[in-house]
């Protein structure tokens, strides 16, 4: 049963958006009941959302059965959709990317703890993500609040963190880790060579710019080292965060059905798709918000 809140946690929506809030912890995500996004909403609806977003940093929806194209205008309804250069995409709307896990493959794409393009110059700002096709049981998606993580780590650390670059990228992923061998035997279509190249530096910690809230803008699947320093250097004190912001007081679950949407912003939160459906389908359709 879904948890319904603790004071200062808003459960209704506010002004002409007439859902209700059900959050599903303390400290992220909620699902949005009672709204139908196949019809058309208010601008207000959307303004509610967005700030909604902002403070539980994933926001989910149920049995909303939507064609592609009213898919793609409800993700702009969140900002400008990013080019889909790397994956396959669905048929008529090429900024819809294809997540396909079919019943022979082992390989999944996320199945690492994330923030997604992180290792790019102008980070997604938000992903969303609907279910097409599930398994019966398993591919769940977990969420971290790298936020309230931050925020409950020790004064000095915090400081000293304040000061650090991070260099992100996801050639050690692609060249020489996980996806090198398997995932592109999977997919015939695919080449080992989509974005190789791409890394940036950012800020440790950056604020996030409609709430504030400082954030922790490190990731496990894509940071390589803190700017300046070497990796041997840098891995302990990776780990360190790591396991902080992995505590299960700053986490969600979400079980997937057909039709469930998910919207979660980029800069607040990790995720990690669950592999641990293999002989199973999954289908869903991404689109990148900058």
């Amino acid at each position: 049963m879904m948890e319904t809140v603790t004071a200062d946690i808003p459960t209704q929506a506010t002004g002409e958006a007439a859902f209700r809030i059900a959050p599903l912890t303390t400290h992220v995500g909620a699902e949005l009941l009672d709204i139908d996004l196949a019809r058309e909403q208010p601008e207000g609806t959307f303004e509610e959302m967005r700030r909604l977003l902002a403070h539980y940093g994933v926001l989910f929806f149920r049995d909303q059965h939507l064609t592609v194209q009213q898919y793609v205008a409800l993700g702009r309804r969140f900002g400008t959709l990013e080019g889909n250069d790397t994956l396959e995409h669905a048929e008529g709307a090429p900024q819809v990317g294809l997540l396909i896990k079919e019943r022979d493959h082992v390989t999944s794409i996320g199945d690492m703890w994330h923030t997604d393009h992180s290792y790019m110059s102008s980070p997604a700002k938000a992903t969303m993500l609907r279910a097409i096709e599930v398994p019966p049981h398993g591919g769940d998606t977990l969420f971290t609040h790298i936020g309230h993580s931050f925020a409950t780590l020790p004064e000095g650390l915090k400081a000293t963190l304040r000061t650090l670059g991070a260099l992100h990228s996801r050639t050690h992923l692609i060249k020489d880790g996980k996806y090198a061998a398997q995932y592109f035997k999977e997919r015939p279509s695919k080449t080992a060579t989509d974005k190789l190249g791409a890394t940036a530096v950012h800020p440790v910690v950056i604020p996030h710019p409609e709430t504030g809230q400082e954030m922790l803008f490190v990731n496990p699947g894509y940071v390589v080292k803190f700017d300046g320093w070497t990796a041997k250097h840098s891995a302990g004190l990776l780990a360190s965060l790591y396991e902080h912001c992995l505590q299960p007081d700053y986490q969600c679950r979400f079980r997937w059905r057909a039709n469930s949407i998910a919207i979660w912003d980029n800069r607040s939160v990790w995720h990690y798709a669950v592999n641990d459906y293999h002989g199973h389908r999954r289908e869903m359709q991404r689109l990148v918000i900058s």
